[in-house]
């Protein structure tokens, strides 16, 4: 009779292997996308930064498209997609937006505490869903990756519009979608309309603020 170690000896992949699944493939880009658009907040490229993060956000929505559509994956990929997928979504909506607004601000203290509350958010929000997931069919309080849309739109209106008071709003909007984040509204879960939707948008904000 096999035992258990050698069971789980056979099913095991090697570490670079999760990367042949394609939803994880997906997931690990969004990441690497999130690293550098924080490199690029920290040298002060915030448009480039914006535009990194956006197509982070759509890497994180097609993963699970593409997931829902594969039957034959190899065992344990789902599970690795599952935490590294709440890993990329930290980094790029929880530590991101931290390191955005500090090097924004130059360490101002409002913006650095909007970046704290907002990171903070992030880890009871991921938290909570990795325990509860949805509740109906929803969730519950804005899923923490939409704050990447927010933040990209308020930072192109924002140097337009408010240019003196752009970290001042910046700041506000992150302290608002933190709020948001931990509240108790239901929020639809995305489906195939919602991500073209977004992929219109991410494109769209990414002209724009490669032109700006």
């Amino acid at each position: 009779m096999t035992n258990v170690s050698s069971m789980e000896q056979e099913r095991r992949q090697p570490i670079l292997g999760i990367l042949l699944d394609p939803p994880n493939a997906i997931t690990f880009v969004g990441a690497l996308l999130a690293m550098s658009a924080c490199a690029m907040a920290v040298m002060g490229k915030y448009n480039l930064a914006l535009i990194c993060v956006l197509w982070s956000h759509l890497a994180d929505s097609l993963d699970g498209l593409v997931a829902r559509r594969m039957h034959h994956r190899q065992p344990g990929m789902s599970d690795v997609g599952k935490a590294m997928d709440a890993l990329g979504d930290f980094l790029s909506a929880g530590v991101f937006p931290l390191i955005f607004l500090a090097s924004l601000g130059e360490a101002a203290p409002f913006p650095t505490f909007a970046g704290l509350l907002i990171c903070a958010a992030g880890i009871l929000r991921l938290s909570y869903f990795e325990a509860f997931g949805l509740s109906e069919g929803s969730f519950v309080g804005v899923p923490l990756p939409h704050n990447i849309l927010v933040f990209a739109l308020s930072y192109y209106l924002g140097s337009q519009i408010v240019t003196d008071h752009l970290i001042l709003m910046m700041g506000a909007v992150a302290v608002i979608m933190s709020g948001l984040h931990l509240s108790s509204i239901r929020f639809p879960k995305m489906n195939v309309t919602w991500i073209v939707l977004s992929a219109a948008f991410i494109t769209a904000m990414s002209a724009l603020l490669a032109l700006q």
